[in-house]
């Protein structure tokens, strides 16, 4: 059974987008049953249904385990720059610190993407700091 997300969550719905553009990108072996679950997905978000969830769900576990790790790999990726690149953009320079989600993609679906922020005003990996 799928887990229950907030499909009216903004976060979510935008994980799920990712996840979607994502599949899209796929070439070679398996490429049909990614435009399937593509277009479920993106079923989920214009009718943030249950039933188009649940769907999309099934239609993801049926992918060849290669083409998911392939696919949550590379979402994770577009998922952690699109959160760098807005962070960029909406804190001041003299706040600004990478963002490093505790899980991957999949996992800031499961939890509606709370895992995805961290605690207090010091943070981040590699130490990086603005110049």
């Amino acid at each position: 059974m799928a887990p229950t997300l907030p499909l009216d969550d903004k976060r979510t719905l935008q994980a799920i987008g990712i996840l979607a553009d994502t599949l899209d990108d796929v070439s070679g072996a398996g490429v049909l049953d990614t435009v399937l679950v593509s277009k479920a997905l993106r079923q989920v978000l214009a009718t943030k249904s249950k039933p188009a969830f649940d769907f999309a769900s099934r239609a993801f576990s049926t992918l060849d385990p290669e083409v998911k790790r392939q696919v949550a790999q590379d979402a994770d990726i577009k998922a952690r720059a699109k959160s760098n690149a807005k962070s960029e953009e909406t804190l001041p320079a003299s706040i600004r610190r990478p963002t490093t989600p505790s899980g991957g993609l999949l996992s800031a679906i499961n939890d509606g993407g709370r895992g995805a922020r961290r605690p207090g005003g010091v943070g981040g990996v590699g130490g990086q700091k603005d110049s």
